[in-house]
């Protein structure tokens, strides 16, 4: 397996750079790709963007997921968005930006409930991943980078699926695009659940999305509820853990146009309330309820002149806890971010950002950005950035109390200097990048093991360096890509830490869109992930589908084809393999 691994890394490098060494023999139009991410306030183009960024389209989100991209690693406590724990670039699940539309989404409570996200993938036309630094424009988190989901307009139809799979595996799915007056209207109702594959992972999961999305603005609410059986979710002690969640998520913006101004203020609130129980058999023998709030406004403001653009902005958030473990708390925040983007030549496109928050209870970080982008030629594109991100702790870190597991009010801000530097290109049928990067955090927060418990700890020193190797190639019929990332993280306590310690060392995406005859089409994954300290494995899937009578598609697909045995947390199995049948209507 080692040697395969090998042989395909080094095809993969290969293949860069033959790429690279044609690119100077030839020019063609550099594809310019429109990117919010990192502008709230206005798109920008890839050509001007000094981070690594990813864009995965609708497709690409409904048949592969997030995971089409290497740097991503979503560490599951259950399959079908059950729980997960995002990465980005060996980060914990604490140090990620997640945001909708440009605004940040948050959990003051912990960030294992940040990726409970009230919506279906079906609603999206894209996801921007910026990898590296955050906080110079979004605030507290953003280590290892920025998931940002943009929604698609509302467009006249109705869309129903209804699915069976292993494991009495349910899967209901229905979409009412239509308009009220002259608004775009969607309306999403859907039901995932099944059994499990052992007692006590079983799921139930809900889900709700109503918005509106136009030139002018957008209005989004979206619901989930999951159920489902925790079995050693948070501890290997007791197999009988059951959660429940539920997700309310509103958000407003309103876009405002002029001559060379763009005003995008939002609005979001988000609630989430988590009911955790010990013992599914016995609810009153410990059971922890929590409820988080968060209500955000952002006003960011985009200027433009012949010589440089300004992109300045203020932010406003509130985030309440009311808990039974860990009791009431309340965190206010201010935050001013100023962005400058010189116009100093074509080729040449200069950034630079910083951020000021005021937090209660904390010391007030400064965060900052710079960055450069040069376009070597039309196809090519040279870029590097280098800045500082912070964290704060969120409230379980700071006051959790158990016997065995210990909070620590005493916990000082994370904190982060970051540096990557790599190329862009674009030749005929290739596109990919090259990316290095470099991270070194301190004060970094885990969850330390001492006799007799478990406390929270700041570690003095985590240095992170690794490598990614992306692209995509344009074959007609056939689709593949491939994404490769390694890392490397250097702590002298990362052996006794219980999240920094298990992150992926290796992990290669290969995968296609094939077009068969009879208008068959095809989604074929794998996946080879080596995690420090775990075991490594590969997860094969695919998707099968075919059109009947132009409103009908039926399709075959099966995760885990080849029925690894792993684990992405220690002590939590993974997914067995599970295979299913969906039928999809549109009319």
């Amino acid at each position: 397996m080692k040697k395969f691994l090998i042989r395909i890394s080094i095809l993969v490098i290969l293949m860069f750079f033959l790429n690279k060494l044609s690119l100077a023999q030839e020019e063609s139009s550099y594809f310019l790709e429109e990117v919010k991410v990192i502008a709230p306030a206005k798109i920008e183009h890839l050509e001007k963007i000094s981070q690594e960024v990813k864009v995965i389209k609708e497709e690409e989100l409904i048949n592969f997921g997030l995971e089409v991209f290497s740097g991503i690693d979503l560490r599951e406590r259950g399959g079908f968005g059950v729980q997960q724990d995002l990465s980005l670039r060996g980060t914990t699940f604490e140090q990620n930006l997640v945001t909708l539309e440009g605004i940040r989404l948050s959990d003051p409570q912990t960030g294992h409930h940040l990726m409970n996200l009230p919506w279906e993938n079906r609603i999206f036309e894209s996801v921007e991943i910026l990898s590296g630094g955050g906080s110079a424009l979004y605030g507290p988190g953003g280590f290892g980078g920025v998931l940002n989901f943009n929604l698609k307009p509302p467009k006249p139809g109705i869309e129903l699926l209804t699915g069976y799979g292993s494991y009495d595996y349910k899967e209901f799915y229905g979409s009412l695009g239509t308009f009220i007056a002259s608004f775009p209207i969607n309306l999403t109702l859907s039901q995932k659940k099944a059994q499990g594959f052992i007692w006590n992972r079983d799921f139930d999961i809900k889900t709700l999305n109503l918005y509106t999305k136009n030139k002018e603005g957008l209005i989004f609410y979206g619901f989930q509820e999951k159920d489902f059986g925790a079995r050693n979710f948070y501890t290997i002690r007791y197999p009988t853990e059951w959660e429940t969640t539920k997700t309310h998520l509103f958000l407003v913006k309103k876009f405002f146009y002029g001559k060379n101004w763009f005003l995008e203020p939002g609005i979001l609130y988000r609630i989430n309330y988590d009911t955790y129980l010990l013992d599914r058999k016995r609810p009153s023998f410990y059971k922890n309820t929590h409820q988080s709030q968060v209500l955000r406004s952002n006003f960011p403001l985009r200027y433009e002149t012949p010589k440089i653009d300004y992109l300045l902005g203020i932010e406003f958030s509130y985030e309440t806890l009311d808990s039974s473990r860990l009791g009431d708390h309340l965190r206010q925040g201010l935050g001013f971010y100023f962005w400058l983007y010189p116009k100093i030549s074509s080729k040449w496109f200069p950034s630079v950002g910083i951020r000021y928050d005021s937090l209660t209870k904390n010391k007030d970080p400064f965060s900052y950005n710079l960055g450069l982008a040069y376009l070597i030629k039309t196809n090519l594109k040279w870029r590097t950035s280098l800045g500082f991100s912070y964290r704060i702790p969120s409230f379980t870190e700071l006051y959790y109390d158990a016997p065995t597991i210990k909070g620590n009010p005493r916990l000082s801000p994370e904190k982060a200097h970051h540096f990557e530097m790599g190329l862009d290109f674009e030749k005929n049928i290739f596109k990919g990048s090259f990316t290095v990067f470099y991270r070194q955090g301190k004060d970094i927060i885990d969850w330390v093991y001492q006799p007799g418990v478990r406390k929270a700890e700041n570690l003095e020193k985590v240095k992170t360096l690794g490598l990614t190797i992306d692209g995509k190639i344009n074959l007609n019929r056939l689709l593949p890509f491939y994404s490769y990332t390694y890392l490397n993280q250097i702590s002298e306590k990362l052996k006794t830490s219980h999240y920094q310690g298990f992150y992926l060392r290796h992990k290669l995406v290969l995968g296609t869109f094939i077009k068969l005859p009879y208008q068959i089409e095809g989604a074929v994954s794998a996946i080879y992930q080596e995690r420090y300290q775990i075991d490594k494995a590969w997860l094969w899937s695919f998707k099968l589908s075919k059109v009947f009578y132009k409103k009908l598609k039926a399709t075959l697909w099966a995760e885990n084809l080849l029925d690894e045995d792993y684990e992405e947390i220690p002590g939590i199995k993974g997914l067995p393999q599970w295979l299913g049948l969906n039928l999809e209507l549109k009319f």
